[in-house]
């Protein structure tokens, strides 16, 4: 998993020696949402108890620029939201005698690529908790109307979208000249830059990418520009970026976590087990 993914940023870093602004960039990504799979259950009672998911989630791509959610069920992108385990019961609440129908269910939000059967992106486990007063129904009713969190979709996402773009400008640090201060690169919220953003620095030249040189944070976000903060090598940065003679360039890969491979080491090995079966 970790090698398909810095392959995958390889590529996309590549792609960025052609112009400021990559197609990558621009690009809104269609994905098909499957409805949600019930995985531990071989009954088609139990496979189909939470497809009433798939709406919300639908509804919650549609508030992310960078896909948009299709019927076409060959488009290269597939969403799967798998529902490991579930489970339903009754529990009076201790502090105002009421009693309340409860669910509990733990799930996975995964982007595959249709056509090598593959899971391109995946989330950590999650837990899933509604209740109601009324009935299990309502419960469940409740839980896919708010379940999975927007931030779930957001990350996988990401990972699985990373925007690409170049550093244009670095401000040194008034307090401290010889680190980075502000940064700027050529990527906005019209190109879908959220809030909490991260970025990936490399050296591009030639079609050869470097190291990692740079962490940035974002600080503020215009429609068609950022302004970052560098987080690590704030020195080495400035340094690279005022002695760049040969005209490399700086290249930025978006992600959500502040570490890479945060959730991949977390994650459950769900790709063989669960997602090619489906």
């Amino acid at each position: 998993m970790k090698t398909r993914c810095l392959f995958t940023l390889l590529a996309c870093l590549l792609a960025a020696t052609a112009t400021a602004q990559t197609d990558l960039t621009n690009q809104i990504h269609d994905i098909y949402v499957e409805p949600p799979i019930y995985a531990k259950s071989e009954t088609s009672r139990d496979q189909t108890t939470f497809a009433a998911m798939r709406a919300p989630i639908i509804k919650k791509l549609g508030e992310n620029p960078k896909v948009r959610a299709v019927e076409d069920r060959n488009c290269t992108y597939k969403l799967l939201t798998i529902i490991q385990n579930y489970r339903r019961f009754t529990q009076r609440d201790s502090t105002n005698g009421k009693f309340y129908y409860k669910l509990e269910f733990n799930y996975i939000i995964a982007i595959k690529n249709t056509q090598t059967n593959e899971a391109v992106a995946q989330g950590m486990t999650k837990k899933g908790y509604a209740e109601s007063e009324k009935s299990y129904a309502d419960a469940l009713a409740i839980a896919c109307n708010k379940l999975p969190y927007e931030s779930d979709l957001n990350e996988v996402i990401e990972e699985a979208f990373a925007l690409v773009g170049l550093i244009t400008k670095i401000e040194p640090d008034p307090k401290k000249p010889k680190r980075a201060g502000n940064v700027y690169i050529d990527l906005g919220t019209n190109h879908g830059v959220r809030k909490n953003q991260w970025f990936d620095v490399f050296l591009v030249k030639d079609g050869n990418v470097s190291d990692r040189i740079a962490t940035l944070h974002l600080d503020k976000a215009e429609a068609t520009y950022s302004i970052c903060k560098a987080k690590k090598d704030k020195e080495q940065l400035l340094s690279l970026w005022n002695n760049n003679s040969n005209g490399a360039k700086f290249a930025v890969v978006s992600r959500m976590e502040s570490n890479i491979f945060k959730k991949l080491e977390k994650a459950l090995d769900f790709v063989t087990n669960i997602i090619d079966a489906y």
